[in-house]
């Protein structure tokens, strides 16, 4: 009678296993790390957007009581290098971040000086009275001001506020416009906000005088790229830094940024001999942690009688702020490279601009850059839709690529990256399932019907394509010990994605093992010495990639134990259940266990090649991009009297690959969804004319609630990518992608009768529909 196999878990709906810990309050954050005779950093902050700096006077400070020390810019400046942004092209300029500010101050927030004290509160105090004698420059905040003649130029030493232009083209742009029946053209602008993460930042720093080793803690994405950052900026060895990362509350590409505070309290640490603590507090984070989004488009599209179109050509800026962070220009590299989306449109040109301005830095955010993307593109194609009198669903349909067309070498790149070549999918069956599910064929009698009433629906859809499972690798580590245990070791760093959960499905289906068998660390440099982080969608698919991988060496050395103690060929041999078996015979096997005893340093040698312990690494190094894609369609209702937008129903329609687990993968489209909704309608960065940032506290930088954020549906599609061997592609950014050009499609469906026309990404808050709504009706 054949045995059984255990059934898989890949693909189910599994429970995840980090949660009882995190829910009952066991997690360990960077603010709850505690050492002996730890000091405290506080950072003081330029209150000007640009200034010279004349002086800083740190005499009262230092006379408070509980102070160690004030450092500067001066007592630091042979000490630290400025702190690299890794994506810069040959011909960018390095506007680069220093620790503390050198001469100058281009944003409000900037550090200025660091204050060691010996409690939190004591270092707060001292930092309130370091004085600071500022003369202050002219601001320039928009991108139009940055990039007119004459405006103020924040690097005196480049003579321009554009840091950086990306240019990609493909096909002949210039043919197909001279060609096209109808030429589109409209400017659209994205507006600043960012990932406000439930945790704000945070770094303990601790120095071995007897070993010369800096250990680190550090609320951030990507420890082993942190330890090479601390390595570079201080110049010392990697060997000499170990960085930890324990629970992470949220990162949202926030964290995916090497900021000052990361490199000043090592520093201080190894100049005081003692660790060093910095947690930064809400105001601090809302003006001096990376912002997002803020994009101007000029676009023009070439489009056939029949609604193909045949052309685009962009221009774009990205508001980079005051430097060139860590990750500066791939915001404005990913909407240059996959602003087509799921279109065919074969000629296309990008010009993209990265601009500097005194305000926040801005960087990468869930997306980065195809939010923005998908934004432009499926607003053109639904004005593209109105005007020519053709179905926004069929005019997508005529230009999307079909599965036969895949994989599509789009012509485009993106930095750190690589080409975009769409791999794998089916843009028009998720485009159909989408529909279904949302209703689409009904609601037109549905919309007028409410019209009649008084009552303003709208329905907006948003289709696109997203890079995800970039490389360059991910690393994992098997081992099994005697009780037949195994642990995982990754190079991702998890910050409530469920790695614990999705690693230990890959590798429990790989042995055929309980998942209470398997215990994944992570988070360590010292612990997995090589490892890339979590970000860009990557760590299912590279980093689960690279423990199923691992894992299917351990399993080919048990096999090869087995062969051994039971005196049979390898070919004989079957895997099944946990334990390799000779094959017609299931009572003559070998446990994972036993194999793992048996291949230990006090057994009998297996054979002179075979070495010990089971054990497996991997580095996986994909061939090139997963594109997963996904149609977002929304319902809302707007009211005229009150400005308020109300989603009534909301549809989701992914395809990531292979589903590993499907509860993790709703669980990141929600969130995703949730960000994006509250991008669209609420949340928004201002700055007043002197470059005074308006939102510094949660009165006015408004996150969506339970009440904001609807039921949504969510189906699956799954075509496999061939890049990495079990189908894979990412899942984590795709939510928040969609959401704000599906929105703002259905704002603009709904607010179509009154003539409103819109071409920006928001913030609807009530007020600003109300106006957008009064300036088309007469009277008011």
């Amino acid at each position: 009678m054949a045995v059984q196999a255990r059934p898989k878990y890949v693909g189910g709906a599994v429970k995840r296993r980090e949660d009882p810990r995190l829910l009952s309050g066991r997690g360990r954050y960077v603010a709850d790390i505690q050492l002996p005779r730890m000091l405290h950093l506080a950072i003081v902050r330029s209150p000007m957007a640009h200034a010279t700096i004349s002086e800083i006077d740190a005499t009262e400070a230092l006379a408070e009581a509980g102070t160690v020390a004030v450092v500067t810019f001066k007592e630091i400046r042979d000490a630290v290098h400025p702190l690299p942004s890794i994506d810069l092209f040959p011909d960018s300029k390095p506007a680069l971040h220093t620790a503390l500010a050198d001469g100058k101050v281009r944003y409000v927030g900037e550090p200025v000086a660091a204050v060691l004290a010996t409690d939190a509160y004591a270092a707060e105090d001292a930092a309130e009275l370091v004085g600071l004698d500022l003369e202050p420059l002219p601001v320039v905040l928009s991108i139009d001001d940055a990039v007119a003649a004459g405006a103020p130029v924040l690097y005196e030493e480049f003579g321009t506020n554009v840091a950086n232009t990306i240019r990609q083209e493909t096909g002949d742009v210039a043919a197909a416009f001279s060609a096209a029946a109808h030429v589109f053209e409209e400017t659209f602008t994205i507006h600043r906000y960012g990932p406000v993460p439930m945790e704000t930042r945070g770094v303990v720093a601790e120095f071995n005088a007897t070993t010369g080793r800096l250990k680190v803690y550090s609320s951030t994405q990507f420890p082993h790229l942190l330890r090479a950052f601390i390595a570079g900026t201080l110049s010392l060895p990697e060997s000499k830094v170990q960085v930890i990362a324990p629970d992470v509350g949220g990162g949202f590409g926030a964290k995916c940024e090497f900021y000052p505070e990361e490199v000043l309290a090592p520093l201080l640490a190894m100049r005081t001999g003692r660790p060093v603590r910095w947690v930064e507090d809400r105001r601090e984070h809302l003006i001096s942690t990376t912002q997002a989004r803020e994009q101007k488009h000029k676009i023009k599209a070439a489009v056939d009688a029949d609604g193909t179109i045949t052309a685009v050509d962009v221009e774009s800026w990205t508001n980079n702020g005051s430097c060139m962070f860590t990750l500066a220009t791939t915001p404005a590299s990913i909407f240059s490279a996959m602003l087509r989306g799921p279109y065919r449109i074969p000629n296309y040109r990008s010009v993209s601009h990265s601009v500097l301005s005194n305000k926040t830095p801005l960087a990468v955010y869930r997306g980065a850059g195809h939010p923005q993307a998908a934004f432009v593109m499926e607003r053109t194609v639904d004005i593209i839709a109105g005007r020519l009198g053709i179905d926004r669903a069929e005019l997508r349909r005529r230009n999307m690529l079909t599965s036969d067309e895949l994989p599509s070498d789009r012509g485009t790149e993106i930095v750190l990256a690589g080409k975009v070549n769409y791999d794998s999918g089916d843009y028009p069956r998720c485009l159909s399932m989408a529909l279904d599910l949302i209703g689409y064929e009904a609601f037109p009698a549905r919309q007028r019907e409410a019209l009649r009433a008084g009552r303003y629906l709208g329905l907006g859809l948003c289709c696109f394509v997203e890079e995800t499972a970039i490389g360059p690798f991910e690393s994992a580590i098997v081992r099994v010990d005697g009780q037949g245990k195994v642990t995982v070791l990754t190079g991702c760093s998890p910050h409530g994605q469920g790695h614990v959960t999705a690693l230990s499905q890959l590798v429990a289906d790989e042995f055929e093992i309980p998942l209470g068998d398997i215990t994944v660390l992570y988070g360590d440099t010292d612990l997995i010495p090589d490892g890339f982080g979590t970000f860009a969608s990557r760590s299912a698919a590279i980093g689960g990639a690279a423990a199923r991988k691992a894992a299917a060496k351990v399993k080919a050395r048990a096999m090869q134990v087995a062969s051994h103690l039971l005196e049979v060929d390898p070919a004989d041999l079957e895997w099944a259940d946990g334990e390799a078996r000779v094959k017609g015979d299931p009572s003559a096997s070998v446990s994972l266990a036993a194999a793992a005893q048996a291949a230990t340093a006090m057994s009998a040698p297996l054979s002179e090649d075979f070495g010990f312990h089971l054990t497996g690494e991997d580095r996986f190094q994909p061939a090139g991009i997963a594109f997963s894609n996904a149609v977002h369609a929304v319902i809302t209702e707007v009211d005229i009297r009150t400005g308020k937008v109300d989603i009534q129903k909301y549809v989701v329609v992914h395809d990531c690959g292979t589903v590993v687990n499907p509860i993790i993968v709703e669980g990141q489209v929600h969130g995703g969804v949730a960000q994006g909704i509250g991008g669209t309608l609420l949340e928004e960065f201002p700055y007043a004319p002197d470059g005074q940032p308006l939102a510094t506290t949660f009165m006015d930088y408004l996150l969506p609630t339970v009440d904001d954020i609807p039921d949504i549906v969510i189906d699956h599609l799954e075509t496999p990518t061939p890049l990495n061997p079990y189908g894979m592609k990412g899942a984590g950014e795709g939510g928040a992608v969609g959401a704000p050009g599906c929105i703002v499609n259905a704002i603009a469906d709904a607010l179509g009768p009154l003539g409103v026309h819109l071409t920006d990404d928001g913030p609807y808050s009530p007020a600003k529909v109300l106006g957008l709504v009064r300036r088309t009706q007469p009277g008011g």
